[in-house]
């Protein structure tokens, strides 16, 4: 009998809990115009404001396009970090800025005058200044630069492109990834490790523990351990299983001009 009983009070204490838990994070909908300066909202429609929030758990969902002006994109020149883990906001659709700076996800196209940064980018986005997302599924387009820790797709800058683990395609004059699979195009290409091609003036400036595994066409071509096809003026690989192909070639066997190669373990 007690037994029953105490089943019976954890199972309205729980359905009490649950209630309470529903009630706080009711979500509300509104329709054709509104602003996004509130919390448990979707909009359908036209979101507007002057800067996101600053408060995590806001929950506020835009299904239309999201205008948001001034913005505090500027800032992001100065911010050294990437956004939180998890989206507060999300937009479905467009979103317009002078730059939106917060922890949000980009479903869709998303546009900045200065800078703009998110959790996540699935679409396109382009900035005047730059693109700051936790991840990238899809194309980050800036003229100063473009940073994400995972970048699915491509990124094309003036300046600067860097990813942590990227797959796809970097073009810049400066490209820099941890881990890449796919391609860099640019004056100064660097990776950790790469599987794939590189293109460039210099290609990996010179590290202890690169591994590169593919072709490298460039002035100078560095790799730590390298398998593939090394093609430029200079070529240098301090483990190597290919070729070299240039004016003068260093691998651990033998330093040659125009040809050089090893294929033994």
């Amino acid at each position: 009998m007690r037994t029953m009983q105490s089943k019976l009070v954890i199972s309205i204490l729980l359905m009490v809990n649950i209630n309470l838990f529903s009630q706080q994070i009711k979500q509300k909908t509104k329709y054709l115009l509104a602003t996004f300066h509130t919390q448990n909202t979707t909009i359908n429609g036209i979101s507007f404001g002057a800067y996101p929030q600053p408060k995590h758990k806001r929950f506020v969902r835009t299904n239309g396009i999201r205008l948001e002006f001034p913005g505090i994109g500027i800032l992001g020149l100065f911010r050294n970090d990437f956004a939180a883990e998890k989206p507060d906001e999300i937009v479905n659709g467009i979103n317009l800025s002078g730059g939106t700076m917060g922890d949000l996800a980009y479903n869709g196209l998303t546009v900045a005058l200065f800078g703009q940064n998110g959790v996540i980018n699935n679409g396109v986005a382009i900035a005047g200044l730059s693109n700051v997302m936790n991840k990238s599924n899809g194309i980050q387009l800036a003229i100063l630069g473009n940073g994400t820790k995972v970048m699915n797709g491509l990124q094309i800058s003036a300046w600067g492109n860097y990813a942590v683990k990227a797959n796809g395609l970097q073009i810049s004059q400066n490209n820099t990834a941890a881990t890449i699979k796919g391609f860099q195009l640019g004056g100064f290409n660097s990776a950790d490790t790469l599987k794939g091609v590189q293109i460039g003036v210099f290609n990996n400036p010179e590290t202890t523990d690169q591994k590169f595994k593919g072709i490298q066409i460039g002035g100078g071509n560095y790799a730590a351990e390298f398998k593939g096809v090394q093609i430029g003026i200079f070529n240098k690989s301090n483990k190597t299983h290919g070729l070299q192909i240039g004016l003068f070639n260093i691998n651990e066997k033998r330093s040659l001009p125009i040809l050089n190669w090893n294929f033994k373990k």
